[in-house]
């Protein structure tokens, strides 16, 4: 059901997927190593835990309902310990899940059944150009209001804090720091419209949309009232996404 790491694999080809459903695992092994990825394959916590070199591995593929220990726990393991992307690929599709999957340290969530055009999007995307955009996780030396050169956006989970790249610090409501927070963990991809209406709580119907073109609208104001603008993007047809880089602590 796995495939071994050889050293010859560059790094960023190389997959863990931690799934105890063996039919699903082993398509899902099957499809990446087409693809011209590395996969190796677990179907418990324990097995995953017994691996000595997790940073052999550029992401890990993450099912919540392992037998023996929420996903939600190893999500969390990945994120303090390791540099690894991780994805949460779930049969459980509430939103609850996918809040706390990204509040546990994901960068993308995924339903099954498994589409697997979408899923080769997703990792493509977080592989191949994840780490050029997207930064998460505090400095090990910097306090989360500092600044750098690379003039990066801060989210402050503690709190609800917006921090601009010139150090301002703006106060979030409920649905404005939900609103980023999803698109800060999506990478590099343009977060689906309907899954924020799902997240915020908005009907999707007309009165649904204008209410997210409105917070969108209200966070905008908000922010270039500080002296800089947001870049909150719009993709006509599928959602929004953050185009700068920002880290999440």
């Amino acid at each position: 059901m796995s495939q071994d790491v050889e050293s010859n694999i560059p790094a960023l080809k190389r997959i863990i997927i931690i799934e105890d459903d063996i039919e699903i695992s082993e398509c899902l092994v099957k499809f990446f190593a087409l693809k011209g990825y590395d996969v190796h394959a677990v179907g418990s916590a324990l097995e995953f835990y017994r691996i000595s070199d997790l940073q052999s591995y550029a992401l890990a593929i993450v099912d919540l309902g392992l037998p023996d220990q929420n996903g939600l726990v190893i999500a969390k393991y990945l994120k303090s310990n390791t540099s690894l992307h991780i994805l949460v690929l779930t049969g459980q599709t509430d939103i609850e899940n996918r809040l706390e999957s990204y509040e546990a340290g994901a960068d993308a969530f995924m339903s099954k059944p498994v589409n697997f055009r979408e899923l080769s999007a997703l990792v493509v995307n977080l592989l191949d150009r994840g780490k050029q955009i997207r930064f998460y996780g505090p400095s090990s030396s910097a306090s989360p209001f500092q600044t750098d050169d690379d003039q990066h956006w801060k989210i402050l989970r503690d709190g609800w804090l917006l921090i601009t790249p010139k150090g301002k610090t703006l106060k979030l409501t409920l649905k404005e720091y939900e609103f980023l927070l999803s698109l800060t963990n999506n990478s590099a991809i343009a977060f689906p419209r309907l899954d924020l209406l799902k997240i915020l709580g908005y009907q999707n119907n007309e009165y649904g949309n204008r209410a997210l073109e409105s917070l969108v609208y209200r966070l905008r104001h908000k922010v270039e009232e500080h002296g800089v603008s947001i870049p909150v993007q719009t993709a006509h047809g599928i959602g929004y996404s953050f185009s700068a880089n920002i880290i999440v602590v």
